[in-house]
């Protein structure tokens, strides 16, 4: 017999005494996550003498809320002739973990006595819909009204700090997690590590890793993920390496980090003996994020056949799996076959658009890239600083100077003001430097050189290369000695200019 069969059985034949088989039969319905069936235990005990059971209510408000069926739940407290703290945070856990945060907020306000995990709830679940601002001043006044933090507080106003990039409040909340009996704890220290890698702070990350105690999976998948995304790339397959030395099994974040750190490597090599091992591991080979970063993996490596391998396999795909391939044809200056993908994809968010126009300018197709730019537009996608970067390539590349200077006054409308600090691009900023150059206006580029905040050894590089052009040797010199007392590393491109 079926286990909803057996529920069925016992709610229709049963006589109950005490509410004891009521809990096992409203468990069941956890498990198997049934609305239906719940509502049928429910429909029993409304027949019974534990129809105002406290106890009874508490656990179908629980059942409601992990069945996903708010509404239930919130009748059921409403009905309650009696309530007590545990009434309050059953419905308040079930309103949060839906997303129902407003209603969750009002009722909050309205809790007689709330406790710390009225107060981990409202924390949590701001957290987790991405209103970190609120979520921590759900912690804040959490401390203000002396209630005592727990691994869940910490954890959850970590993520909030990693949200924001708050590298300096997660910093405060470190202190008081030191000062704390969770300053060991495994969860408390796998979100320190993670709001380290999401703050950028990759040392912090790494003293956060090394003074654990006890590691999880979540810890080294932190940690590998920390540098995989922050780099240096080469040091996410090092600690995988620790990682399975110390005999702890991977799952599909780690590998889908792996991976990605294989992909900005363009280490073949290494991406092709983790491929290995997730076809041994057959419970990984249907995984989309993980098939999604096999796809870019090998695209990002110019092995595009491989890659739409690994693409046509897949039984599940997305945006995500359709613009690396986009990608991986264009970068193997297989336009084409690049815009054939583009053509037949149901969907294209604005990646898709700049793998696709970097691909015209990268294989000297510049008229196509200006044609795709303003499909584009009409499309109404929002152009990123990659979009007017390529854009402005392939602008420099036909030498079109009114076409350049409309594309500056795009990124000036779109808000990159590169040079204004806190959102400086240097990438638009070099690509405005080369167009400039490259049409013959030398004090253009020099004004949008002047004006930048940041720099790397691209701008250097194309000042020196712009003067060297246009007849400017002096001038070409001058940037060249201002690169190295500035710390500039030069290359080969660099010696051209000189």
């Amino acid at each position: 017999m079926s286990k909803h069969g057996l529920v069925r059985k016992l709610v229709g034949d049963l006589p109950f005494l005490d509410s004891s088989p009521f809990e096992k039969l409203l468990d069941s319905c956890i498990r198997s996550k049934s609305v239906f069936e719940a509502r049928r235990v429910h429909a029993q005990i409304i027949k019974t003498q534990f129809t105002s059971d406290i106890f009874i209510q508490n656990r179908l408000i629980d059942v409601y809320g992990k069945c996903g069926c708010l509404d239930d739940a919130r009748k059921v407290f409403d009905h309650m002739p009696q309530r007590n703290t545990f009434s309050w945070n059953a419905v308040l856990s079930a309103l949060t973990k839906s997303g129902a945060l407003d209603e969750a907020l009002n009722l909050f306000k309205c809790m007689p006595e709330p406790d710390q995990c009225s107060w981990n709830a409202m924390v949590s679940g701001f957290a987790k819909r991405e209103r970190f601002q609120e979520a921590l001043r759900f912690f804040v006044d959490m401390h203000c009204e002396d209630f005592v933090f727990n691994e869940y507080s910490f954890g959850s106003a970590l993520s909030a700090c990693a949200g924001l990039i708050d590298v300096n409040t997660g910093v405060q909340i470190h202190g008081l997690i030191s000062k704390s009996r969770y300053s060991f704890d495994v969860y408390t220290s796998s979100a320190l590590v993670d709001m380290y890698s999401k703050c950028g702070v990759v040392d912090s990350a790494q003293r956060a890793f090394d003074d654990m105690e006890v590691r999880n999976i979540v810890s080294w998948n932190s940690l590998i993920t920390c540098y995989e995304q922050n780099g240096p790339a080469g040091k996410a397959l090092e600690v995988f390496v620790r990682m399975m030395n110390c005999g702890i099994e991977p799952d599909e974040i780690t590998l889908a980090s792996v991976v990605s750190a294989c992909a900005s490597l363009s280490a073949i090599r290494e991406g092709l003996q983790i491929h290995a091992r997730v076809m041994k591991w057959d419970k990984f080979r249907n995984d989309l994020v993980l098939g999604n970063a096999l796809v870019d993996m090998y695209a990002k490596c110019r092995r595009v056949n491989e890659a739409r391998l690994v693409f046509d396999r897949m039984p599940l795909r997305d945006v995500v799996s359709e613009t690396s391939m986009v990608s991986g044809y264009a970068k193997a200056l297989s336009v084409k076959a690049a815009r054939l993908m583009f053509s037949n994809m149901m969907e294209r968010n604005v990646v898709s658009w700049n793998a696709l126009i970097a691909g015209y300018t990268q294989n000297g197709e510049n008229e196509e890239a200006v044609r795709l730019f303003l499909l584009l537009k009409r499309e109404s996608i929002w152009p990123t600083h990659y979009t007017f970067g390529n854009l402005l390539s392939a602008c420099a590349n036909l030498a079109d100077l009114k076409l350049g200077r409309q594309a500056h006054a795009n990124i000036l409308k779109h808000g990159f003001w590169f040079q204004s600090g806190e959102q400086s691009d240097i990438f638009v900023g070099n690509s405005l430097i080369d167009m400039y150059m490259k049409c013959g206006l030398v004090e253009d580029g020099r004004v949008v050189f002047e004006h930048m905040v940041e720099r790397d050894d691209v701008s250097w590089n194309a000042m020196i290369i712009g003067y060297a052009q246009n007849g400017y040797g002096t001038e070409a010199l001058e940037i060249f000695r201002k690169m190295l007392v500035a710390g500039g590393r030069p290359d080969h491109v660099t010696m051209i200019g000189v």
